[in-house]
């Protein structure tokens, strides 16, 4: 007996698919061993913006920022974001952004210390800002998203896919480590940086990497009302969460493999990412450091995230590779992988685009 769509995977991706799919009346399970955006995206730093250097991403950021906003009651705060940097370092953003249609405003020096007196901005640099982007606290969006699926009567299965059931290569169903086999009417797989494990279980080998990505917390002792910011010329973003700034300086580490482990990162990148951001912010107290993040993030050769089907599976859809953009491509991703499966194809994206996504690109011939 079909248990309806499966979807593989509880992170923005899987979770945004399956709230989608629910919605249009669908019998939905989601199977994923810590439930509901419990793996990387719990760990991820919980910044969702728009200005990034490529318009299908700021248009996915877009959507995903309402989808986000659908379900969140206090999970996310519209603070805005700033971007502070050198016009030619952000010059491709802004085009970026242009040619999506996306507002945003583009601020002296002297107009970011006038709105926001506690930055520390020279005079050579600019910053560009938008209205419309989120802080998320990732474990609080995860509860509100378990509670809107449960209303849909979408089932959660918190085990992990250990297999698939065959026929002629098509997938016909997952197999769970308890053993229980599942047959499916239509399959997301949408397992982040267990996508490539899962594959090679079908012999399928994707060029993907798997790495360790880490985020920072400090308390810096009051809310500053600041907006959400990037600094391109020390490199490193930052949102606000009450008294807490949260980000860093983009660390990672290559990995065997997704690690959820709680080890404290290196004390130089803590130390790093405290100095860059009291060197951007006058701050009435030194910030205390209160705790990391991290987790896996999947990486593709380009950089891209891949969105399509692959020859010989049957019905089933396969998305991933969002490079640690969890919450910023992932609730629009997962859109459009059900509108895949069911239509066959993707009205908001060109042929060119969906070229561009196709996880063809990424299977090893060998």
């Amino acid at each position: 007996m079909s248990r309806g769509l499966i979807v593989v995977g509880g992170g923005p991706v899987g979770a945004f698919a399956a709230l989608t799919a629910a919605l249009k009346g669908e019998r939905v399970t989601l199977v994923d061993p810590r439930g509901v955006l419990g793996g990387a995206a719990s760990r991820s730093a919980g910044v969702v913006t728009v200005q990034l250097e490529d318009p299908l991403d700021v248009r996915l950021v877009v959507r995903s920022i309402e989808l986000i906003r659908s379900v969140s009651k206090s999970s996310s705060v519209r603070t805005g974001f700033l971007q502070i940097g050198r016009e030619e370092d952000l010059s491709d953003s802004m085009e970026a952004m242009r040619e999506a249609g996306v507002e945003h405003e583009v601020l002296t020096a002297e107009e970011i210390r006038e709105r926001w007196p506690v930055f520390r901005v020279d005079g050579n640099l600019i910053g560009i800002y938008t209205d419309v982007d989120l802080s998320v606290e990732p474990p609080l969006l995860g509860g509100e998203l378990s509670g809107a699926l449960a209303s849909l009567g979408v089932e959660v299965i918190r085990q992990s896919v250990v297999s698939f059931t065959t026929d002629g290569g098509r997938i016909e169903g997952v197999v769970l480590e308890d053993g229980e086999r599942l047959k499916h009417d239509g399959l997301i797989l949408a397992a982040g940086s267990h996508n490539r494990e899962l594959l090679l279980r079908l012999g399928i080998r994707l060029r993907t990497t798997v790495i360790t990505c880490y985020a920072y917390k400090f308390d810096v002792g009051e809310e500053l009302g600041v907006p959400s910011f990037s600094d391109e010329l020390l490199h490193s973003y930052w949102r606000r969460w009450g008294t807490m700034m949260v980000g860093g300086g983009y660390d990672a580490e290559w990995a065997d493999g997704p690690d959820y482990s709680a080890a404290e990162p290196p004390p130089q990148y803590v130390r790093r990412s405290m100095a860059m951001l009291r060197s951007r912010l006058n701050l009435s107290r030194e910030p205390r450091y209160h705790s990391s993040l991290r987790g896996p993030c999947e990486l593709t050769p380009d950089m891209e995230p891949y969105l399509g089907r692959l020859e010989g599976l049957g019905d089933v859809v396969l998305v991933g590779g969002l490079r640690g953009y969890g919450l910023m491509r992932g609730p629009a991703l997962g859109e459009l992988a059900y509108e895949l499966l069911r239509s066959g194809r993707i009205s908001s994206l060109n042929a060119e685009e969906m070229e561009r996504l196709s996880p063809k690109r990424l299977i090893r011939s060998s």
